[in-house]
């Protein structure tokens, strides 16, 4: 009798430890979605923010320029910095905005001339993870935290290396 409600508390105790452990929901998530969009029709109007729930700050790549509405959109190719973005939406635009630019070779200051080339193949983008290796060979890793976000840069080896800082508006 003790063997079997040892056996049956054994059971149940461990039943609901299986129970109990919540699955990984966040492998379901693709931060690109809703990110095909133009100003003459909007399919989402998102971008492919990496952010703790209620998180300070959000983090995100740029197709666009800093200031503008259109901080990232899925059909353009290049990307031309990672942002710090307090942004909810294109249409209300964003304030006390700073990007950083991984470069190599040459140092270019002015964002319109520093965009890199990138495929969407070579890019992961979860609300927990984004990361995006550049036709140059750089990769960019951002993971949130937080309060702000860790965020790496891989430069190809030989090679020499900068990173930009750019800020728009006022702070």
């Amino acid at each position: 009798m003790k063997i079997n409600l040892l056996i049956l508390f054994a059971t149940i105790l461990f039943s609901s430890n299986l129970s109990a452990q919540e699955p990984n929901l966040v492998q379901y998530v693709n931060t690109l979605q809703g990110t095909n969009s133009k100003h003459e029709l909007t399919r989402g109007n998102t971008y492919p923010t990496t952010a703790l729930p209620f998180g300070m700050h959000t983090w995100t790549p740029q197709t666009g320029r800093n200031g503008d509405g259109w901080k990232y959109q899925y059909f353009k190719d290049k990307i031309r910095g990672f942002q710090q973005a307090h942004q909810c939406s294109s249409w209300t635009r964003d304030y006390a905005v700073f990007s950083l630019f991984p470069e190599i070779d040459q140092l270019v200051v002015n964002e319109n001339d520093r965009e890199e080339k990138f495929s969407h193949a070579d890019e992961i983008a979860k609300p927990h993870y984004y990361k995006v290796k550049f036709e140059n060979q750089i990769t960019t890793e951002i993971s949130p935290t937080e309060r702000g976000a860790h965020i790496r840069f891989s430069y190809p080896k030989g090679k020499k290396s900068f990173l930009v800082c750019n800020h728009s508006g006022s702070l």
